[in-house]
């Protein structure tokens, strides 16, 4: 089934990057069309025109946004492009979208633009139509008003079905993939876990770092009779905070960016780390912690005694 996707343009903000986004001087524009303008090149200028002529460049309600179009997307299906294989050419993919503007919004100016879109994600390619939809009514002088959202988007989503029907285009199945070529997309919730698990194994690397080169340091020094107070003292300046979990075992504290807000990372999550000079590698358990700081005292006792056999 092809996606259908609404925007509204409340802002002249969002207006301006609409219509430089509608624009078919763009290289990624592959056709273009226009119902009810008379110049195809002054579409944007026209769309204005008819706003103010009719009022509605200005918010209908006092405390109100002011919509001045909307910005639908037809998205074809992979599979039936014939990018991939299908029957959907350009030039199918425009005379669909002229019969859907047609269908639904007779009266309305719009500008029909497609592009040819990628998805990073899996490298598959697939063609989009672009609507700029003005709000103006050419017909009644009122502004465009399909109904409450949910039931408008039932509406436009039945008449693509038909449309798809007519065409001769795959309808989805519930419980199905939709595409053969194009993997499943993550939803927003997937995006977000992802960016925070990213943004969890950066910040504990910065922290291994730190702890690391923080072990590291009190493990060489010569006369510390509290070796773990030390490490604690010198965390604290680099913003981490030693502390027991409810079980008892070492954990770090330190301010997240990505959250927000403090994390509690237990040592045992952090892995090791190892010291690439000296090939010592760093746990950061309680356990693993002595083991690095004896290993690297012994280090430099080591440089000590040679030191000194030099020196006599």
């Amino acid at each position: 089934m092809t996606a259908i996707k609404q925007t509204s343009v409340c802002s002249e903000k969002h207006l301006a990057r609409l219509r430089d986004y509608l624009s078919w001087d763009r290289d990624k524009a592959l056709a273009h069309g226009t119902q009810n303008i008379i110049d195809d090149d002054r579409w944007f200028q026209e769309m204005a025109d008819t706003r103010a002529a009719m009022g509605h460049d200005r918010p209908g309600k006092a405390g109100a946004k002011c919509t001045y179009m909307q910005h639908q997307i037809l998205g074809f299906l992979p599979d039936e492009c014939d990018l991939n294989g299908g029957k959907m050419t350009p030039e199918l993919c425009m005379r669909y979208a002229r019969e859907y503007v047609a269908e639904r919004y007779p009266n309305q100016e719009v500008v029909m633009v497609l592009h040819r879109e990628r998805c990073r994600a899996d490298a598959t390619d697939r063609y989009a139509v672009h609507l700029g939809i003005n709000r103006s009514d050419l017909e009644t002088g009122r502004r465009l008003d399909e109904g409450p959202a949910r039931k408008a988007a039932a509406s436009r989503v039945k008449t693509v079905r038909t449309l798809d029907e007519r065409y001769g285009l795959r309808q989805l199945e519930r419980g199905k993939a939709n595409s053969r070529v194009h993997a499943r997309q993550p939803g927003r919730a997937e995006r977000d876990m992802a960016r925070k698990g990213q943004a969890e194994r950066s910040e504990n690397a910065r922290v291994r770092v730190a702890v690391a080169r923080r072990i590291e340091e009190v493990g060489r020094m010569r006369d510390c009779p509290d070796r773990m107070g030390e490490l604690e003292r010198r965390l604290r300046r680099d913003g981490i905070e030693l502390a027991r979990s409810k079980g008892g075992s070492l954990q770090y504290r330190f301010f997240s960016k990505a959250l927000g807000a403090v994390r509690k990372v237990n040592g045992g999550r952090l892995g090791f780390a190892v010291d690439r000079s000296t090939g010592i590698a760093v746990r950061f358990t309680l356990r693993g912690i002595a083991t690095a700081m004896r290993a690297f005292w012994e280090l430099e006792r080591r440089a000590l005694e040679n030191q000194n056999g030099r020196d006599d």
